[in-house]
């Protein structure tokens, strides 16, 4: 992700404001899926650590 974006008060959240959140945290869950699966297809040792480190942090960084 390219940074964080501009925080809206929660008293100004619109519902589109909110169904772009969700979208935004579907395509980061999404791509902690496939980073796991080139991590269980990787050829190399090094490669297959590197991706699930990068999912792990990726879902860590999404959980509540």
């Amino acid at each position: 992700m390219t940074g964080q974006p501009e925080r809206i008060a929660l008293d100004d959240l619109t519902s589109d404001a909110l169904d772009a959140l969700y979208d935004r945290l579907d395509r980061a869950a999404g791509l902690a899926d496939r980073l796991e699966e080139f991590a269980e297809n990787a050829l190399r040792t090094d490669d297959r650590k590197l991706y699930a480190a990068i999912a792990t942090d990726l879902r860590t960084r999404l959980a509540p």
